[in-house]
């Protein structure tokens, strides 16, 4: 029963398959390399149903998942740090330690069981199946949320299933899988859930967008602009409200961050007055001190194209909260171009635009 509660927590943690976690091994390499940084356990396990991409690094790290983290974690022993899938880990490790000597296996899950049965005797043996956990459930008393006709508690069936199942659903995102898997074959159980989940990501992208229409887009130099500064500089930096001499270095290419040059850096809403912007360069896209012009549109673009791409890499509702204002601002500012002017930004994107635009969105741009 010891070795089927940690099987639970395991599941209910990571989210993993129950073939993976049945077989996961107790050998494990430090990721940290015990340097104090956060603790983390990589450890190999193996998936048959991915094919090709059996073999899987599961990495177990001392950070508690917002859904696990007791109510008084202070009082939480260092010996008994189950909110944390490296704490877990850890002790299942050290209680079965002596277990792994006796047997000669490597396995993490070893248990001892008090009847024989299929021909093996009473001893410590691996955990092969789950058949434990629901006996682990009515032995603890657990029930379903709602009572039967009569009002009494209905026990709850427990399977490792629906700790997985319920796992993706809490946190929408995949576990071992794609996104596509995530979406048709455990979401999908659900349609309840899902059309919930659908709900939330449209109302959390109708609100992204409309503040991206309430914030409009940076303002913008046309080519005929910068022709005029050439003679009359003045009134053109007047019109964007500016000094003569920032259009002149904003022209030379003295004040540009990633899409666009800042006419100010001291004097935007980002930091306290007369002290230097801190802020990620993706705020630029709505700030009062961003100047676009027209060399800075292959880079938009290219960001603009790398948002959308990242659509498959994480879950809808992930890059809506993530993403979608910057996209909308974006395409707001991209739209003010004719497909003519698209094109060329495109067959103009540089290596050295695709290197910052990848540093940039992988937030090495950031000051931390």
């Amino acid at each position: 029963m010891e070795a089927t509660a940690g099987l639970v927590l395991l599941t209910a943690m990571t989210g993993q398959n129950k073939s993976v976690l049945l077989k996961t091994p107790a050998v494990h390499h430090r990721a940290d390399g015990y340097t104090g940084a956060t603790p983390t356990a990589i450890v190999e396990t193996h998936k048959p149903r991915r094919g090709r991409r059996a073999h899987m690094s599961l990495a177990l790290s001392d950070l508690p998942d917002w859904l696990s983290i007791p109510s008084n974690p202070e009082n939480v022993s260092a010996r008994d740090e189950l909110h944390t899938p490296f704490g877990l880990y850890v002790l299942l490790h050290e209680l079965t330690s002596r277990s792994r000597e006796l047997t000669g296996t490597d396995r993490l899950l070893i248990g001892w069981s008090g009847t024989g049965g299929g021909r093996v005797g009473r001893g410590l043996r691996q955990q092969v199946t789950d058949r434990w956990v629901c006996r682990w459930a009515r032995g603890h008393g657990l029930t379903a949320d709602k009572p039967d006709a009569e009002g009494k508690p209905v026990p709850l069936t427990a399977t490792l299933e629906l700790l997985r199942l319920t796992y993706v659903e809490l946190h929408q995102k995949p576990v071992a899988h794609t996104e596509q898997t995530l979406a048709t074959d455990y979401l999908a159980r659900n349609r309840g859930n899902l059309a919930a989940y659908q709900k939330v990501v449209a109302e959390a992208l109708q609100e992204e967008v409309a503040k991206a229409r309430a914030r409009g887009v940076m303002a913008r130099l046309t080519r005929a602009d910068l022709e005029r500064a050439r003679t009359d500089a003045a009134a053109v930096a007047d019109e964007y409200g500016i000094h003569a001499t920032t259009l002149k270095r904003m022209i030379a290419g003295e004040l540009d961050t990633v899409m666009n040059a800042c006419v100010d850096h001291r004097g935007g809403p980002h930091a306290p007055p007369g002290e230097p912007c801190r802020a990620s360069f993706m705020l630029c896209l709505g700030c009062p001190c961003a100047r676009a012009l027209p060399r800075h549109l292959p880079l938009q673009v290219l960001v603009h194209d790398r948002l959308a791409e990242r659509r498959a890499e994480m879950t809808p509702l992930q890059w809506t909260q993530q993403f979608a204002l910057p996209h909308a601002q974006l395409a707001d500012l991209i739209s003010q171009h004719d497909e003519a002017d698209l094109a060329d930004a495109r067959a103009n994107v540089t290596d050295a635009d695709r290197a910052v635009v990848t540093r940039f969105l992988n937030r090495e741009l950031d000051l931390r």
